[in-house]
């Protein structure tokens, strides 16, 4: 097994690893309130988030490619480890935690897998678009969630709707001073993202400085919190706290190992994983770019395999890299993967020492973090630019969006998926596909409509502008013969390939039905710039050996292919028809 970890130590010195020290310490004091307010969203007790956060990192840091990120709980891992579990476990609240130790362990088996087998590829079926209209409609639904939290009322139901409609019917019950907590620690981590960052650097705090100090809001947002509830006295004002916090380190357990809940898990765990892989190697390879640094994606699904099972090893819940860690991470000058393991060790001396003072820390205030958080993940700029520069993109993104918000997490996600998938094979299966002419004094040719060109008498080229597959043979072939019926002089189609990257048996199948209908109406077929793994497919082929009819000749390029024709004798005469 390769450590990643081993490389990244060459040449290390205590310059590095005082960098390391510092970095993780940094990490570890953003963490904490992540990790607690994430278990909560989870549904989860909130030391559940501690134990995500102290053997997962460790692991990550020894097999993990990335020197910043960092591992843990993340908010949209969180609401769908909630969606799964809330149908699963009934209300039992034991089923409930065996429930998310078996969809780490399934996460971690199904992305170890996947590395072992190399198919880091696979995961690029949830695209950006995708991805990005899940992750907005995922923060709003995140978002409604903490509305009970922020305001003190209980809310029913799930998904954003039933929680609109249960905030609005019961605004009777509202709790003043739940509600002025939570503006105020609202107020506080706004504040702290950019009036702070430029009043710092006003005073004369360099930038980099300034952003660290500015992303450590949840902390002072925590400290200012359990600040006021000592002084609101053992009742608290009423306001809900976090309540028992056992003080200790996780104990190892099995208990991930029941069958029962995996069949049922399943389909929730394949979601998690490639949501949280995407995410993570997302964030991994930006910060990694930044440094001139190479990310490797099959080593990544190992490492995040790795830290997922040590998650339902440690009775904790699925993890992956979460970005405002790593950013902190980075910018605090993390230089090598050890900064994980700081963070590890320090989260775990938080979780040894200070369970009685995290147990008045109020649930209005984790509620605070998680919104200010994930309402980060919301970018209508974004998603505008989107939809202008791809309606088909688009149609995905807010297919995505609405069935997430309208259908649930899993089912808006899936949806997505299907959506794009449709468009991809439905744009894909309509190719643009040009007759080209040569631009007077040069060997490059482009499209008759849309350049002033040259054309060769009794020859015609098409550019094909796609792959050949079964999706697409039948609107190619019927273009070229309608193009070759419109051109009675033609005795020579140059079909130019510099755009096809694969060609299926369907594909190949037209070639040679295309060679035979052409070689019938006294037209020859020729083929041009065709790349190299496409050549060695085609190679052995009766298209290019021969059989029935001569093998097709292939070009180097296009200048040549006409070059070599420009002699050719007019055609015999023919009975090819137009088809489309």
């Amino acid at each position: 097994m390769r450590l990643p970890l081993a490389a990244s130590l060459a040449g290390y010195d205590r310059g590095a690893f005082a960098d390391d020290l510092i970095a993780g310490t940094i990490t570890a004091l953003l963490l904490v309130p992540q990790a607690l307010a994430y278990a909560l969203l989870a549904g989860l007790p909130a030391q559940v988030g501690l134990y995500a956060s102290m053997l997962p990192p460790v692991i990550y840091a020894l097999l993990g490619s990335s020197r910043t990120l960092a591992v843990g709980p993340v908010a949209v891992a969180a609401v769908m480890v909630a969606a799964a579990l809330g149908p699963y476990a009934g209300g039992d609240p034991a089923r409930y935690l065996a429930g998310a130790t078996i969809l780490a362990a399934e996460v971690g088996l199904l992305l170890a897998l996947l590395g072992a087998l190399r198919l880091g590829a696979l995961t690029s079926f949830i695209g950006h678009p995708v991805l990005t209209g899940f992750t907005a409609a995922a923060a709003l639904v995140i978002i409604a969630s903490q509305l009970g939290p922020l305001t003190g009322i209980a809310l029913a139901g799930h998904g954003l709707l039933a929680h609109a409609a249960s905030l609005l019917g019961g605004l009777g019950r509202l709790h003043l001073p739940t509600l002025l907590l939570s503006l105020a620690a609202i107020a506080l981590l706004l504040l702290a993202r950019g009036p702070l960052v430029h009043g710092l650097m006003t005073l004369g705090c360099p930038a980099r400085q300034a952003q660290i100090l500015s992303r450590l809001g949840p902390l002072a947002v925590m400290a200012a919190a359990l600040a006021a509830m000592a002084l609101a006295g053992p009742q608290h004002a009423g306001i809900a706290v976090l309540g028992t916090v056992p003080n200790g380190l996780p104990r190892p357990t099995l208990g991930f190992l029941d069958p029962t809940g995996w069949r049922a898990l399943a389909p929730s765990a394949v979601l998690i994983a490639l949501v949280g892989y995407v995410e993570s190697v997302s964030v991994a390879k930006t910060l990694a770019a930044r440094r001139r640094e190479r990310i490797d994606p099959d080593q990544e699904l190992l490492a995040l395999g790795g830290a997922n099972l040590a998650s339902a090893l440690s009775g904790a819940m699925p993890v992956a890299g979460g970005f405002s860690r790593s950013v902190v991470n980075f910018d605090a000058g993390a230089r090598t993967q050890l900064a994980a393991i700081v963070t590890a060790v320090l989260v775990a001396l938080i979780a040894l020492l200070a369970g009685d003072a995290l147990a008045l820390l109020p649930r209005a205030a984790l509620a605070a973090v998680i919104v200010v958080s994930v309402a980060q993940l919301i970018d209508p700029a974004h998603m505008r630019e989107i939809w202008r520069f791809d309606r088909a993109d688009g149609s995905a993104m807010l297919a995505t969006f609405g069935g997430v918000l309208l259908l649930g997490i899993e089912q808006g996600l899936l949806l997505g998926v299907v959506v794009a998938l449709a468009l991809y094979l439905h744009r894909t299966s309509r190719p643009h596909i040009a007759i080209v002419g040569r631009i007077p004094g040069t060997e490059h040719f482009r499209n008759v409509d849309r350049e002033r060109v040259q054309t060769q008498p009794g020859c015609m080229a098409i550019r094909i502008d796609e792959n050949l597959y079964f999706g697409n043979v039948g609107p190619v072939q019927d273009f070229i013969l309608g193009a070759i019926a419109d051109a009675p002089d033609c005795h020579d189609l140059v079909l130019i390939m510099s755009a096809v990257n694969h060609v299926d048996s369907s594909g190949l199948e037209l070639l040679e039905q295309l060679r035979a209908d052409l070689a019938g109406a006294g037209v020859g077929l020729h083929l041009t710039e065709v790349k190299g793994p496409v050549m060695d497919r085609l190679r052995h082929s009766t298209l290019l050996r021969g059989g029935g009819h001569p093998p097709c000749p292939v070009h180097r390029s296009t200048h040549d292919a006409l070059r070599a024709l420009a002699g050719s004798p007019p055609a015999p005469p023919r009975t090819l028809e137009k088809t489309g």
